[in-house]
C-alpha cells in the first residue's frame, strides 16, 4: 500500500515523546535523565511510543541482502508503516494468520538513529561529540539509497548540548558535511524539549531529515 509519510508529524509525535519521557523522570525525581541512555536503548523506547500511531518494525534486514544468512544481513534500525498494516518481513514464510494486508517494503518508512551527547560527564565534555554527528551516518545513509525498495527514508538524530545556540550550529555543519559527501537531504524537522541539568545539558532535540523519497 502507497503511503505519503508526513515527516513533521512524526517529528510532532517524537517531539511530545521525548517531553513526556522528560516529564516522567522529573515527576519521579529521577537521578538519571534521559541523556544517560545509549544509542540502542533509544530503539525500543521510540519504538514503544510510536507505536501509539504507527506499526514499528525494529532491526529489520535491507531488502537487498534477502538470501542472505541472517548474520550477514544489513538492518535498519525502524520502520514504520501505517497501523494496522506491519511490515512484510522475508526473515520467515507467510503463516496463516499473518495480516490480510501488511506493507511491502515500498510502502514504509525506513528510519536510522544515532544519538549524541555534548557532556559524558559533568563539566566533562565529550571529546566524541562532533565524531558522534558522523559516525555511521553518512555510510548508512548511501546505502539506504542504494535500496531501490526503499521508496521513502529518514535520518532521525537525537542531540543533547547546552543550547539552542550550539544546536543550531551544530545543525548546520552536519547539513554542510552531508552537502559534502554529496548525500541529499530533505528539510529538517527539529522538535526540542527542556531537561533538568544533571551533566550540562539543558536541551533534548530530535532532529529528522528525509533522506530518501523517490
Amino acid at each position: 500500500m502507497g503511503v505519503e509519510w508526513d515527516y513533521s508529524l512524526l517529528a510532532d509525535r517524537i517531539g511530545e515523546l521525548l517531553r513526556r519521557s522528560e516529564g516522567r523522570l522529573r515527576l519521579e525525581q529521577a537521578v538519571y535523565g534521559l541523556d544517560s541512555l545509549e544509542e540502542l536503548q533509544w530503539h525500543p523506547m521510540l519504538a514503544e511510543g510510536l507505536g501509539d500511531y504507527y506499526e514499528v518494525a525494529r532491526e529489520v534486514h535491507y531488502p537487498s541482502s534477502a538470501g542472505n544468512k541472517l548474520t550477514h544481513r544489513r538492518r535498519c534500525d525502524l520502520v514504520l508503516s501505517p497501523k494496522g498494516h506491519p511490515l512484510r518481513l522475508d526473515r520467515s514464510a507467510p503463516m496463516l494468520f499473518d495480516p490480510a494486508e501488511p506493507t511491502e517494503p515500498e510502502g514504509a518508512l525506513w528510519l536510522e538513529v544515532k544519538v549524541a551527547h555534548q557532556f559524558r560527564r559533568p563539566e566533562d565534555r565529550d571529546t566524541r561529540y562532533g565524531m558522534q554527528w558522523q559516525k555511521g551516518i553518512v555510510e548508512d545513509l548511501l546505502k539506504m539509497d542504494r535500496e531501490e525498495r526503499i521508496k521513502q527514508a529518514g535520518m532521525l538524530l537525537i542531540v543533547f548540548n547546552e543550547s539552542v545556540e550550539i544546536l543550531e550550529k551544530d545543525l548546520e555543519l552536519f547539513e554542510m558535511l552531508l552537502a559534502q559527501k554529496e548525500v541529499l537531504a530533505g528539510d529538517r524537522q527539529v522538535r526540542s524539549t527542556p531537561v533538568w541539568d544533571r551533566m550540562g545539558h539543558r536541551l533534548c532535540t530530535a532532529a529528522l531529515w528525509p533522506t530518501v523519497w523517490r
